[in-house]
């Protein structure tokens, strides 16, 4: 018989996320929740935690791991991370192959919109509540960064929330360093795959996670990753706010069919910027556009004039 690994620091602190992370989402004995794994140290470490929780509180647990196939043997990447898995208890684990196809969006954009169609079908198919991800603190910051490095709005800014907006995903580890989640690994005799891609500076968050932060850490000491992690959260409690008024004004000011959106122009004047832009930006979403933020511009130049 196997001995049980010892309880280190790492390990309780990743599964306390994993428990935190269900109470605040209703998960409970009954519920069937999937987890993405792509066989590195965060979505293993996740992974992990989730199968030792889920055991516990009657809570199943499935795992699912996406070959992109962009890489020379990444299917034998994926059936050592299904390995892995199953000698963690895991009962059901199914390797989903995607094409990914060159987009006008770009390769990264476009691995990502395959990944989370197949993330999509398998919990459909199992009747999964949640799809849980493994990105962390470190994977957070990342995010604020590049927001603010593309001059992106409030919400891009405001990185990634623990349950996504459609409520399909879920985050429990935004508040776990990377370093964490490795050292779980370590602490568990879990065989990692690093991913060379995560080497390479060409992709823009690679560039940022090798070159970026460790210049900001060394020049305005540390703890930089943790202050942009949590003005995340002060914008996403301020988005909340806002996006709550921007429902009720829209309610106030629009009247909606089955193929039109008619806004009434002195209601929308009297809001204050931040409220008509979503008013506007919702309106074009129910026609399904997407608009960049000159085309909303334009809108307000109409209201206005």
């Amino acid at each position: 018989m196997a001995s049980r690994p010892r309880l280190t620091p790492a390990m309780a602190d990743v599964r306390r996320a994993v428990r935190d992370a269900w109470d605040r989402q209703g998960i409970s004995s009954g519920d069937l929740i999937s987890v993405a794994v792509s066989g590195g140290a965060d979505s293993l470490a996740l992974a992990a935690a989730s199968i030792f929780e889920g055991k516990r509180a009657g809570i199943d647990v499935f795992a699912v791991i996406v070959n992109h196939n962009l890489q020379k043997g990444s299917m034998e990447v994926a059936l050592k991370a299904k390995e892995t898995l199953l000698s963690l208890g895991f009962e059901t684990v199914e390797v989903m192959e995607v094409q990914v196809k060159q987009a006008s969006i770009g390769m990264e954009a476009a691995a990502r919109n395959a990944r989370y169609g197949a993330l999509d079908s398998f919990a459909k198919t199992h009747g999964a509540k949640f799809t849980m991800l493994g990105h962390t603190l470190d994977d957070q910051a990342e995010t604020v960064l590049l927001g603010l490095a593309r001059g992106s709005g409030a919400k891009s800014i405001a990185g990634m929330q623990e349950l996504s907006s459609d409520g399909k995903y879920l985050r429990p580890l935004l508040g776990i360093r990377r370093e964490t989640t490795v050292a779980f690994c370590s602490d568990s005799g879990i065989a990692v795959w690093n991913d060379p891609q995560n080497k390479d500076t060409k992709f823009s968050r690679v560039k940022v996670r090798r070159k970026v932060l460790p210049v900001l850490e060394k020049e305005l000491g540390p703890g930089i990753a943790e202050a942009l992690a949590k003005t995340a959260g002060i914008l996403q409690e301020d988005l909340e706010y806002l996006d709550a008024q921007a429902a009720k004004a829209f309610k106030a000011v629009a009247k909606t069919t089955n193929n039109s959106v008619v806004l009434e122009v002195k209601g929308l004047e009297k809001l204050s910027a931040a409220i008509r832009n979503r008013v506007i930006l919702k309106a074009l979403g129910l026609l399904g556009v997407e608009p960049a933020k000159v085309q909303i511009d334009s809108i307000n130049a109409l209201v206005l004039r």
